[in-house]
């Protein structure tokens, strides 16, 4: 098994380009690149757009202070202090010119005296928002208001605020404009852009420079990345590969992570071993036949063993059969007894309180006593494999039956018990004895589980697909590893004594049986919360025998 076979190509000098931790690195720096790109120019066109709307937001409140502030001197058509008003305002930083324009077109007012008087064209940039798009041009939306100019290489904001005739201004003395004439003219406030180009393109270097470092480091940790989880790993197996094509049955792939690449180590060293073993068996074979025959004769006898103590358990089944179906001879004198009891005490007039209360605990016993002998029976029908007695269930009613089973064991516990049952007094098909005991044993799992007190609460509830009953309690709650094995039979936590691990596994046994489920909802110290969902309808099973 030499070297010379199709194995014994080399993989050293192979083209970067040519290998998975090469195209990986390659595929995901372009990504990397493509998705940093976008996300900086989108960035840069969401802030100039947002830079774009405070600034035109800014110059339109501009444009209002100066209206506000010459608005007095207007009234009085006091020129030159309207004049020495706008002279003022534009002092202000990023203010390069106010002008205002009389309706027809004239310069009335201007920071630059030169234009005082001049009239302009309707096609000025000014000028052609109003009387070329909008008809009556005081309807101009605040949108149109602005734009941006060009003026000796540096960026104008311009905003437009239309001088609308007033009614103070139309009933003024001084200077009567007819009540017909809606727009005396238009204020035009010129406000210089170069901070804000400024701080926009060191904004853009900044965020071009945070992205290309995003880029390599991002790429440099990828890379290393790759290298170590891929190209490391890969390069490892191909040369244990080679090393077992050769004839070196021994060669192991270190197994080293729980991915697919760590699956696939486990899977070669499997392999391996399988192929040595079996070369091991191959060149053993003659001499350890004798050993083989030993071996197989004990584990026949092991077999036999375990056949012989199958047969032992199931004898143990029938015996404890024989037992549970002897305990219902006793039940029923307890029952008997207890009836008569009750029987003798209503026929009395005039109960004492204690004496009501003894009737109750006695209708009580007759009445547990005769649930016990009926899941006595249901043991035995479980084993034998029959259906419950299914019927019309209300299940508020079986949760105060079951509340009221358990109130001295939850009053004895300081546990305080509350109820939430719903009004629409939901029904459903099942059996009521095995719903009951299900209940019961929730409620005792949480008493046991809050000796020092707690708080437990029940609840009813419809949905579409059936009826819900909650069960929750506040106590210590399980680990995830506990409640994972909650409902196995024979699995518990208490201590030695308290408990064989029975309960939950019944409850989730009662829930099958009636097509239903049940969900625990846990955590260590968030108590537990269990959901048994009944549906609408029974087991096909069952549909038979239930009984309205």
């Amino acid at each position: 098994m030499g070297g010379s076979g199709p194995c014994s190509v080399q993989s050293k000098g192979r083209n970067m380009r040519d290998t998975v931790a090469g195209k990986l690195t390659i595929l995901i720096t372009a990504m990397l690149i493509a998705i940093f790109s976008g996300a900086a120019i989108l960035s840069l066109y969401i802030q100039e757009r947002s830079a774009t709307r405070i600034l035109r937001f800014n110059g339109a409140q501009v444009a209002d202070m100066v209206v506000g502030a010459t608005r007095s001197a207007m009234l009085l058509n006091d020129r030159d202090q309207i004049q020495h008003t706008i002279d003022t305002l534009a002092e202000q930083r990023n203010i390069e010119r106010i002008r205002v324009i009389k309706k027809g077109g004239r310069i009335a007012y201007s920071t630059e005296l030169s234009e005082v008087g001049s009239m302009l064209d309707p096609q000025d940039e000014q000028c052609i928002g109003c009387h070329q798009k909008y008809h009556p041009p005081e309807s101009l939306p605040t949108a149109e208001r602005a734009r941006i100019l060009t003026r000796a290489g540096e960026r104008i904001l311009g905003i437009t605020q239309t001088i609308k005739n007033e009614t103070d201004c139309a009933n003024a003395s001084c200077h009567v404009h007819p009540g017909e004439d809606l727009l005396l003219g238009v204020l035009d406030v010129n406000l210089a852009m170069k901070p804000y180009d400024i701080a926009r393109k060191e904004s853009a270097i900044e965020i071009l420079a945070a992205s290309l470092i995003g880029i390599l480091l991002v790429v440099g940790v990828t890379s290393w990345t790759v290298h170590r989880l891929v190209h490391r790993p890969v390069r490892k197996l191909i040369k244990e590969t080679k090393r077992i094509a050769s004839g070196d049955l021994s060669a192991r792939v270190p197994e080293i992570s729980n991915d697919e690449l760590g699956m696939l180590a486990k899977t070669f060293n499997l392999m391996a071993r399988d192929l040595e073993t079996a070369r091991e068996e191959l060149l053993e074979w003659g001499k350890t036949l004798e050993q083989r025959v030993a071996k197989k004769t004990r584990e026949l006898d092991h077999a036999q063993d375990q056949i012989l103590q199958a047969e032992k358990m199931a004898s143990l089944g029938k015996l404890a059969a024989v037992v549970a179906h002897e305990i219902n001879n006793p039940l029923a004198s307890v029952v008997t007894y207890a009836k008569i009891v009750v029987r003798r005490l209503k026929k009395q007039d005039d109960l004492t309180d204690e004496c009501v209360e003894n009737l109750e605990y006695l209708e009580s016993i007759a009445s547990e006593a005769t649930r016990c002998g009926e899941i006595v029976s249901q043991l035995l029908a479980f084993a034998r494999r029959r259906p419950g007695h299914f019927s019309q269930v209300d299940v508020n009613s079986l949760v105060d039956k079951a509340l009221f089973l358990v109130h001295h064991k939850i009053e004895l516990a300081a546990i305080t018990a509350q109820t939430t049952l719903s009004e629409e007094q939901p029904e459903i098909v099942g059996d009521p004895s095995q719903i009951q005991q299900a209940l019961m044993a929730l409620l005792i799992n949480a008493c046991q589980a809050m000796e020092n007190g707690g708080q437990i609460s029940m609840d009813t509830r419809p949905i579409p697909e059936g009826v819900e009953i909650e069960v929750a309690d506040n106590g210590p709650g399980m680990t995830p590893e506990v409640a994972q094995h909650a409902f196995e039979p024979f699995y518990t936590t208490k201590e030695q004594g308290s408990g064989v691990g029975l309960g939950l596994s019944v409850v989730y046994g009662i829930m099958q049986r009636h097509g239903g489920r049940v969900d625990l909802e846990t955590a260590p110290d968030k108590g537990c919360r269990f959901t048994l969902f009944f549906p609408n309808l029974p087991p096909q099973s069952t549909n038979e025998e239930v009984t309205s």
